[in-house]
């Protein structure tokens, strides 16, 4: 589950899971799900990528931001992400299988340019039963 929230300036998006990395995986169907509609993009092509971070607010930084590099060389709009996170040596590492294809304009319903994810109001929390995802985009 993902929705939206309002900021002085851009876009904020909030996602939850009842894992780690369903939350991550929400927080990043929220992210493509501004710039397309998500539920027409196929799983044509599967990007594998990997990433670190000293804690888990640098963990999604990067992460997100890692997608919006493929996105923006290769063309690449993704609608499903296989994600797992663990805690070696005192960092975190995401390892995550991307499914998208390449951007079609009369397909995927166009919306939103995203420049990049801040840090600004960047949360990863767990909640009860859930973990929380919380960030900004820069559009």
């Amino acid at each position: 589950m993902f929705k939206y929230f309002e900021t002085t300036a851009d876009l904020g998006i909030y996602a939850e899971g009842e894992s780690l990395e369903e939350a991550f995986k929400e927080g990043a169907r929220g992210l493509y799900n501004v710039m397309v509609d998500i539920d027409k993009v196929d799983k044509k092509e599967k990007i594998e990528i990997e990433v670190e971070g000293e804690d888990l607010e640098e963990l999604l930084y990067n992460f997100l931001n890692e997608l919006l590099f493929y996105t923006d060389v290769y063309n690449i709009v993704f609608s499903d992400f296989d994600i797992k996170i663990e805690k070696l040596n005192g960092k975190y590492k995401l390892k995550c299988i991307a499914y998208g294809e390449e951007i079609n304009k009369e397909k995927h319903n166009i919306k939103e340019e995203v420049k990049a994810v801040t840090y600004h109001l960047m949360e990863v929390k767990k909640d009860g039963n859930k973990y929380i995802v919380r960030f900004v985009i820069d559009l």
